[in-house]
């Protein structure tokens, strides 16, 4: 199974419009994310804000079969909930993920379970 990590830095004045997104990830949007996960096959999806001193960041995890896949069939589809996806990650983040990431998935060193 693939696991990735990644962070992007949210832009100035848009943490709020983070949340809200989120919000509405966990909230009316659940079942339309849990659809989008199972067809891509991520099995578990996790987002959190932290705060730095260099300004918030959107953390993300996501686990599947193929994570790079999923990247790949995401950012070309054209599916009403993954565009507006794609629409509010841009709106807090600025990243386009109309393009699956060109380098390699983050490289996970540690990884313990009790």
């Amino acid at each position: 199974m693939d696991q990735t990590l990644f962070a992007m830095p949210i832009l100035p004045g848009k943490t709020e419009a983070t949340r809200a997104f989120l919000r509405e990830l966990d909230g009316p949007r659940k079942q339309e994310l849990a659809a989008c996960d199972q067809h891509l096959g991520i099995v578990k999806e996790t987002w959190a804000i932290q705060q730095t001193p260099q300004g918030d960041l959107l953390l993300g995890y996501l686990a599947g079969e193929d994570i790079g896949r999923a990247f790949t069939q995401f950012a070309a589809s054209q599916d009403e909930f993954d565009r507006w996806f794609k629409q509010q990650m841009q709106e807090v983040t600025g990243a386009d993920l109309n393009a699956p990431p060109t380098g390699p998935i983050s490289e996970i060193l540690a990884d313990f379970g009790a």
